[in-house]
């Protein structure tokens, strides 16, 4: 920082002004983040009911970055291979009710003060799939119950979510179209839906007959228009893109 002709003194001056007017970061009021313990518990990230508390079971911690600052898995970079086989569990509560979007930000700063996370941002012009609403309009429960974050498959092809964010569910499509997703739907509330699809790739489990498939049903472009009134389309679009600087295992409670 080059300083020209400016007292220290009156940098420190300037700067304890800023430092009495500029608001606190958001915050939870008590957080815990402990490493799971039960790696065969399903997963579930969100808020509760009521809007004061919000909790993590058995998350990998990229799904807690992407959630966080509400980007899809393919746009963070840089995680060390360490942390791949980690899952963490989070309680933590607000000091007042709070939105989804608040406890994001509140969680961005968790994992700024206990992983020590430093993120680089930057922005690329890259062709992706973008995740929107339909000219009808969604066709989704908003969920009420606050019941764990779940994505079941009955059959390849058929698959039910339980309190799913679209962030999330940008994550998932991104494993079956194999590019990234991008969510441009502005929902911000969690859901609750159900999707039939025949997907054009399938794996070595299907084609061996290990796994059922639900072979009879539309694309998972026209599963998405007509069922959940989203749409995928491809196009060149700013892409926010997080490179990771630095990450540490988590400080204690």
């Amino acid at each position: 920082m080059v300083r020209i002709g400016i007292p220290a003194g009156v940098i420190l001056s300037v700067a304890s002004v800023f430092a009495q007017t500029a608001p606190a970061p958001a915050a939870f009021e008590v957080a815990s983040v402990r490493l799971s313990t039960d790696p065969a518990r399903s997963g579930s990230i969100g808020p509760s009911p009521g809007g004061k508390r919000f909790t993590a079971r058995n998350m990998p911690l990229l799904w807690l970055i992407t959630s966080a600052y509400d980007v899809s898995i393919r746009q963070v970079s840089g995680l060390p291979n360490s942390f791949n086989s980690k899952s963490y569990d989070i309680e933590a509560t607000c000091r007042r009710p709070a939105s989804r979007e608040q406890m994001m930000r509140m969680l961005q700063t968790l994992l700024e003060d206990r992983f020590k996370l430093r993120l680089r941002h930057e922005t690329k012009d890259l062709t992706v799939y973008v995740l929107m609403v339909g000219k009808g309009g969604p066709k989704l429960d908003e969920n009420k119950n606050g019941a764990d974050l779940e994505a079941r498959k009955s059959m390849v092809g058929r698959e039910t979510y339980r309190n799913f964010s679209m962030s999330l569910f940008a994550n998932i499509l991104s494993g079956d179209v194999d590019d990234t997703v991008v969510d441009r739907t502005g929902l911000t509330g969690s859901y609750d839906f159900k999707l039939e699809y025949t997907p054009e790739r399938v794996g070595p489990g299907v084609k061996e007959g290990r796994e059922p498939a639900y072979l009879d049903g539309p694309s998972l472009f026209t599963a998405l228009r007509e069922q959940l009134g989203l749409e995928l389309n491809r196009q060149k679009v700013p892409v926010e893109l997080l490179v990771i600087e630095h990450i540490e295992e988590p400080s204690g409670n």
